[in-house]
């Protein structure tokens, strides 16, 4: 049991000491990997370092150049400027230098009368000398004078100026001997007149005003200035004419009357927005006329109107709305474009209404009322249209002349419009497109147009007329089964002609092509509808050379002999039809031609 625990002990100290030595080696390669990693780093320092001291060094000797040209180019300059600056410190210095001299000249005079004649003497001196520093024509009162005079000169001028800059002239405004107060000029007064005739002249009233207006100019003061409208409200208080305190209402510039209240105005006005307004919510919606009712003043007492009067007239219409009384078989769309409107204006007025058929009798909204006010909507839209593709048509000498075949079929393509739409009372006046983006383009239809000159014997006079061409080629095909009627095994109701498998078949007659594919016990087949009643039949082709919708020509190509479809051997099967009976072919033949 001691010695499995001392095998089992040298074991783990065995393991302990291989995970030291590998976490010394992985610390090894990590301190290496650092090492390596601080080397890199220096070096790259050192470059990006290097790269800064290059760019310093240029930069040092551009500038110097720089400077250096400079100075030599402004030489002339800085010696002009040097010699003003010398000026003035000469101009400067000036004064210092004459007080300098004096007060020399004044201390020897003092010491030679000092020596020569006493100190009486030489007291003497020294006064008449500082009368002449302060008062002489050179001492310190008049210099200063001289420099102080201009500077106070300059002073007096600037504020003189400022002064006169910062006053306010006004028109003092007086009316029949009456002050009234002061404006800004005499257009306030004119303007005020124009208001009181408004006013005056409001349902062709005969009251008027004798006004002699005086003018003068004087300096403003704190009185306030008038307006036109306080002008106009005194002159109608200082005269004899009965007035009242109100609200204007002006209808495109033009006076109307004035209310006692303009609130029940506003409240009618913001209703009438309000409603344009849900119906667009984003659009702009504004009155096409201008309005004004919130000017207070005073009005003549005979164009008072009665508030509610005035809302009921702005609220109401001028005309009513109008109605198209359905037709059986009428559409929305259809019946826009009899009265002229669009497709979207009248499912704007008709909500409920689809663009499917409508119902004899039901109205329909083509015209919304008309307002007494009018109101503009502008709104962007944004929709799709329809882009019309083009037709080409080309020659193709595989076709016999007058046949067409429509080889690419036209794609209408579709841009879609972002525009800036204006309605006035739900009708557009105006579309202007802001913006057009390509969805899809149009394919252009391709029409081949046959220019190969038909069999001489097949002539298009007649086609479809009652008598039919020979549907094989002559002297080489003939019957080979006649119709019931004529001895044919019974239900046989065409005529069976044989030449070759894959003989070609013409067209008995000019028409329109109806049917080009498997029909049942007839195989491959067609049938051409020769616009008069009268159809042909074609049956147990091998292979169809026209498609449906077609127009051939008589004596055209459209299929080869066969025998698809319930035969016992290749051969056509002709027959002639009057809408869905079945006639005798042989009564319809120009000619039969039998083996």
């Amino acid at each position: 049991m001691q010695d499995n625990e001392t095998v089992n002990g040298t074991k783990s100290d065995d393991a302990a000491e291989r995970r030291a030595e590998a976490r010394a080696v992985r610390n090894a390669a990590l301190k290496a990997e650092m090492n390596d990693l601080a080397v890199y780093l220096s070096k790259f320092g050192r470059y990006i370092i290097m790269i800064f001291v290059g760019v310093a060094k240029r930069l040092a000797k551009g500038t110097a150049k720089l400077a250096a040209y400079i100075w030599k180019r402004s030489e002339n300059l800085v010696t002009a400027l040097m010699k003003r600056i010398g000026y003035l410190l000469v101009l400067i210095m000036s004064p210092f230098v004459k007080v300098h001299h004096a007060l020399r000249r004044a201390r020897s005079d003092i010491r030679e009368n000092r020596v020569s004649k006493g100190f009486g003497a030489a007291l003497k001196i020294a006064f008449t000398h500082l009368g002449e520093f302060i008062f002489g024509s050179t001492g310190v009162m008049v210099t200063l004078f001289n420099i102080a005079a201009p500077v106070v000169s300059v002073l007096f001028l600037f504020n003189i100026v400022s002064y006169a800059s910062n006053l306010n002239y006004c028109v003092k405004l007086t009316v029949n001997d009456k002050l009234l107060g002061y404006v800004e000029n005499e257009q306030v007064y004119y303007d005020a007149d124009e208001i009181l005739k408004e006013r005056i002249n409001y349902l062709g009233s005969d009251e008027s005003i004798r006004l002699e207006p005086e003018f003068s100019i004087e300096l403003a003061g704190t009185s306030p200035l008038l307006t036109k409208y306080q002008v106009a409200d005194m002159i109608l208080e200082y005269s004899d004419i009965k007035v009242e305190y109100a609200y204007g209402f002006y209808l495109n510039g033009i006076f109307q009357g004035a209310v006692p209240d303009n609130a029940p105005i506003a409240e009618a006005l913001d209703g009438l927005i309000e409603k344009y307004r849900a119906a667009h919510p984003n659009a702009d919606v504004s009155f096409r006329d201008t309005l004004e009712y919130s000017t207070a003043g005073l009005y003549l007492s005979g164009s008072i109107i009665d508030t509610d009067w005035l809302v009921s007239q702005l609220t109401s219409v001028k005309a009513n709305a109008g109605y198209y009384i359905a037709e059986e078989g009428d559409t929305l769309s259809g019946i826009c474009d009899k009265v002229g409107i669009s497709l979207h204006q009248a499912q704007l007025m008709n909500p409920d209404i689809g663009d499917g058929e409508l119902s004899a009798g039901d109205h329909v909204k083509i015209r919304d009322e008309i307002p007494f006010l009018s109101v503009n909507v502008s709104v962007v839209e944004d929709y799709d249209t329809t882009v019309a593709y083009s037709t080409e048509y080309y020659n193709d000498d595989s076709l016999y002349n007058g046949v067409t075949r429509t080889t690419t079929s036209g794609v209408n393509g579709t841009n879609h419009i972002t525009a800036s739409v204006t309605y006035v009372n739900n009708i557009e006046t105006s579309r202007r497109i802001t913006h057009a983006t390509v969805v899809s383009a149009p394919v252009t239809e391709r029409i081949a147009v046959g220019t190969k000159v038909p069999p001489e014997q097949y002539s298009s006079a007649d086609a479809g007329y009652g008598k039919f061409i020979w549907p094989m080629e002559v002297g080489k095909s003939h019957v080979s089964e006649l119709t019931y009627w004529d001895g044919g095994y019974a239900g046989h109701v065409g005529i069976d002609i044989v030449q070759a498998y894959g003989a070609p078949i013409y067209a008995g007659g000019s028409g329109t092509v109806l049917l080009s594919g498997w029909n049942y016990g007839y195989g491959n087949c067609v049938i051409i509808d020769h616009g008069n009643g009268y159809q042909t039949l074609y049956g147990h082709c091998s292979e169809l050379l026209v498609s449906v919708g077609e127009q051939v020509i008589q004596g055209q190509m459209i299929a080869k002999e066969g025998s698809s479809g319930y035969v016992t051997g290749p051969h056509l099967h002709f027959e002639v039809r009057m809408g869905s009976v079945k006639l005798n072919p042989i009564n319809y033949l120009e000619n039969v031609y039998y083996g």
